[in-house]
């Protein structure tokens, strides 16, 4: 098993539409980098195009069950919504408040192409949410009141800043300089057309 490299805000895989799987593009090797990556990275969940695969695959754990999704759909979700803090691999040191669902009923392949259908509560109904939101080139941050965005971590900022409320602007300067500065070919936007 290896780590993947996990793409940061700007990369513009993050910002596509990820392609269906089909069965014998499924490789147990890339399935078991993803977990691993994962739970290295102290994640509950990872999409493929975080690891730079714009393809519909995601990974998931509750610690008491692990899930292993290709072309994953949310078939049905309650009415009832929860609200709460939300973060992510590939916006690190960031989180916001979200707006989700309750409960949702996810289909799709599991890792031996087999149908497999998840009803899923609280937290694990957030994950899959937002992992299949990566797979349509959305993150949390489009969904989130960015008027609760602010830096978690002190490694990423100066230290003075963790805590406090930022701007997308400000989130995009600082990703650009740290995480891509060689690069011009970065998206930060989602392109909605």
């Amino acid at each position: 098993m290896a780590l993947l490299h996990v793409i940061k805000y700007g990369h513009p895989t993050l910002r596509m539409v990820a392609a269906p799987y089909e069965r014998e593009e499924v490789e147990e090797e890339f399935i078991n980098d993803m977990l691993e990556t994962m739970y290295t990275e102290d994640g509950v969940g990872l999409a493929a195009p975080q690891v730079n695969v714009s393809k519909r695959l995601i990974v998931c754990s509750d610690r008491e069950n692990e899930y292993v999704i290709f072309n994953p759909k949310i078939i049905a979700t309650s009415e009832n919504t929860q609200s709460d803090m939300e973060g992510c691999l590939s916006l690190p040191g960031l989180h916001a408040n979200v707006g989700r669902y309750d409960k949702v009923i996810v289909v799709g392949k599991d890792a031996e192409w087999r149908d497999i259908e998840v009803k899923a509560s609280g937290l694990m109904a957030v994950v899959f949410q937002h992992e299949i939101d990566h797979l349509n080139g959305t993150l949390y941050i489009d969904r989130a009141d960015l008027a609760t965005l602010a830096w978690t971590d002190a490694a990423v900022v100066d230290p003075a800043l963790r805590e406090q409320p930022t701007t997308i602007e400000m989130v995009q300067q600082i990703y650009r300089q740290k995480y891509h500065p060689n690069s011009h070919a970065l998206v930060f936007e989602k392109n909605f057309t």
